[in-house]
């Protein structure tokens, strides 16, 4: 009996061994094929480990891992969806299996359970760089401009789908060519990163049917490529290798159609996929995909540059544009380069982007939006520069590849600017110079504003520009303008205000008697070229601090109850720096008088000059400040003419005076008026005496004598 139970446990070890043995063995052929990205078969292989062998995922998450991943390849979305929820209630789900899962849900348009595992902790308590794709997915504010239906595009199916696959879209002569599974008797879906190695078909534009793509490419290789009409050459990839045991890389041959000769990129890497080549219109780069080594996780854009007849070693095109996931299927157009991946955000699945360059180099990289882009997959885009119109591959609806027409609508944002100054009131600043620069640094465009201080500018959309706005006179402004986002035409106004160029100017005040400093004390500037004013007042310091434009005149009054006004003329020009000024001023005596000699005329002239209301402005300030100051006016005029008409003459110029004090508010009751015609000469300038016209000028004067009411 003992020899009995001893041969049972023998053949249950033999038997749990050989379990064990073909389990692993299986594991190990799932492995390989999904490592050599035959996901067809590592998808059998898995479903067959899972649902026969009733593997647990806390046991074998590598095994739910890799058929999730082989479950989407395949288009077995909902097996997938099985998968990852059984892994993600094990304490083996990670952040990669969240973050695919989440992308699987939004793909599939499910975004209610999308959102549920968002809340999931891997994800909340992750820092990875991804989080920003998915934030975007749940943000309310970043999904609806996503989804916002761009005018910029119009996008619709072209009529020569075959309703079995059709993708990859390749400008040819006389048409399009693309990607079919039209002839294919196989139920294995096709794999976007060697989606160029199915059979090819080219659609006729003037026959208005599709045909196989023969010649060359019928017999060096099944796929689309790209094919330069320039050169006459024919890019195209096929597989480096037939072994069966590794993993097949695929590379990128050149076919000279014109010396009939086929040559390997001197590029391609035995150990990676290299694929889906567009060469710039110039000739001078070449943009690729690839998976090698030094990128940046996944299949990244690559590029090489000309040197001669030969291609320069490849540069990864940067963090900008690659990310962990993947990005293909570039395609330069003018300043843009196009290219598909689900490493950016986007609306879920593959989306296209637009990176805008100069030569190589990145400036800024954007989703195209909807309707290019849907939550399928959308990919492989390409833009005729001539017509602005072109196709793109996409799955959206019912998840099986198609061929849609896009068509780029002119938009144009018209940006009205108006240039102000920032010393006074709505002043706009007319003949300034606006250098418009794009976001390499080119000067686009360069316009002056006109009378109105207004100027134009046509912006594209999805742009930033830098506008530089200066003149002699002002310190030069830089300021952003950025159009992403638009997508529709419009005019946008925009304000921009300049700084006059200025001198720091700092005034101190002080009791002339026991030099102590006068806070509150009022100081008026009056611009004499443009009759502008300034006002401050002295702080606890009686001290003013202000920034003055340079090459100006001033009359400055200061005023301060209880004191004598002051009135003075201060000038920035041929001044740099800081200017420091101290001023004394003395406190009013009652019964002195104060003359002011400061308004002079023209000669037989009699009205204000500008000077002189400019002067007048300022001891109205000090009138009205000191309702105890009484004014009186006195009127002179030269010797020349007859006595009698000079004596009226300054009557009429007391009165303009009077007259304008006036309409200011001062009340009549605090005025006097006296005029002396030539009666009170100031210099030797009598009758029949020679003299200069400066020398009659100073007798031609308005005189204003204020007198203060005792304490």
């Amino acid at each position: 009996m003992r020899f009995i139970r001893f041969c049972l446990f023998i053949v249950t070890l033999f038997l749990l061994f050989n379990v064990s043995y073909a389990q692993d063995k299986k594991i190990a052929a799932g492995s390989t094929a999904f490592e050599l990205k035959k996901y067809d078969i590592a998808y059998d292989l898995y479903m067959d480990l899972i649902q026969k062998d009733k593997l647990d995922p806390m046991k074998f998450p590598e095994v739910y891992r890799n058929g999730a991943v082989s479950s989407v390849k395949v288009g077995e979305y909902d097996e997938a969806q099985n998968l990852y929820a059984q892994l993600s209630s094990s304490n083996k789900f990670n952040f990669d299996d969240a973050y695919n899962y989440i992308q699987l849900l939004v793909y599939l348009g499910e975004y209610k359970a999308a959102n549920k595992m968002y809340d999931h902790a891997v994800v909340k308590s992750s820092s990875d760089v991804r989080m920003n794709v998915l934030e975007v997915y749940f943000s309310d504010t970043n999904m609806r401009e996503l989804k916002k239906d761009s005018l910029r595009f119009k996008v619709e199916l072209v009529t020569f789908n075959s309703e079995k696959g059709d993708f990859s879209p390749v400008f040819y002569p006389k048409g399009v060519a693309f990607t079919s599974t039209r002839k294919k008797d196989t139920e294995t879906p096709w794999l976007l990163e060697n989606a160029n190695l199915l059979p090819a078909y080219i659609y006729n534009d003037s026959l208005k049917k599709s045909f196989p793509l023969k010649g060359v490419l019928s017999k060096k290789f099944k796929g689309v490529s790209f094919y330069d009409t320039i050169t006459k050459k024919v890019y195209f990839s096929k597989k480096l290798s037939k072994s069966k045991s590794s993993l097949n890389p695929v590379g990128v041959f050149i076919y000279d159609l014109k010396r009939k000769k086929q040559i390997p990129f001197p590029y391609n890497d035995k150990n990676a996929f290299t694929s889906h080549v567009h060469v710039s219109k110039d000739q001078r780069i070449l943009w690729f995909a690839s998976d090698r080594e030094g990128g940046y996780g996944g299949i990244d854009i690559w590029y090489c540059t000309r040197n001669g007849f030969k291609w320069n070693e490849p540069i990864n095109a940067g963090g900008l544009i690659n990310t962990k996931g993947d990005e293909m299927y570039p395609f330069h157009s003018k300043d843009n380069l196009f290219f598909t991946s689900n490493g950016h955000p986007g609306l879920g699945g593959y989306d296209v982007h637009k990176a805008l360059i100069q030569d190589t180099e990145v400036l800024h990289v954007s989703n195209v939006g909807y309707p290019v882009n849907t939550n399928a997959n959308d990919y492989s885009l390409i833009i005729n520069s001539e017509n602005e119109e072109g196709y793109i591959g996409s799955n959206r609806g019912d998840f099986l590849d198609r061929l849609f027409t896009v068509k780029l609508n002119d938009v144009v944002i018209e940006l009205e600017g108006y240039v102000y100054s920032n010393v006074g009131e709505n002043n706009t600043v007319s003949g300034v110079r606006v250098l418009v620069l794009d976001e390499a640094n080119r000067v686009v465009d360069s316009v002056y504003t006109n009378a109105i201080g207004k100027f134009e500018f046509d912006a594209k959309p999805d742009r930033n520009y830098t506008f530089k706005i200066g003149s002699g006179d002002h310190e030069l402004l830089t300021e952003s303008y950025s159009t992403v986002g638009y997508s529709k035409s419009e005019v946008i106004e925009k304000k921009f205000t300049i700084k006059d160029k200025t001198v720091a100017y700092e005034l101190s005040v002080n009791d002339l008697e026991n030099a102590g400093s006068l806070d509150s004390t009022k100081i008026e500037l009056k611009n004499l070229n443009t009759n502008q004013d300034i006002a401050f007042t002295t702080d606890s310091t009686g001290t003013i601090k202000a920034n003055l434009p340079k090459d100006e005149n001033y009359q400055m009054t200061v005023t301060k109850l209880g004191y004598d006004p002051v009135i003075k003329q201060i000038s920035t020009k041929d001044t740099t720096g800081k200017v420091l000024e101290k001023l004394d001023v003395r406190k009013t005596m009652a019964g002195i008088s104060i003359r002011l000699d400061n308004i002079v005329y023209d000669y037989n002239k009699f009205d204000l000059s500008p000077n002189g209301q400019a002067e007048l402005d300022t001891l109205i300030s000090f009138f009205k400040e000191n309702p105890e100051v009484f004014l009186k006016i006195s009127s002179h005029t030269d010797a020349r003419g007859p006595a009698a008409y000079n004596m009226e003459l300054s009557k009429k110029r007391s009165e303009s005076c009077l007259n304008y004090i006036l309409e200011k508010g001062i009340p009549k009751s605090r005025i006097t008026v006296q005029n002396y015609g030539e009666t009170k000469l100031l210099n030797k300038c009598r009758d029949r005496v020679e003299c200069s016209e400066e020398l009659h000028q100073i007798n031609r004067r308005t005189e204003f004598i204020f007198t203060f009411s005792k304490k």
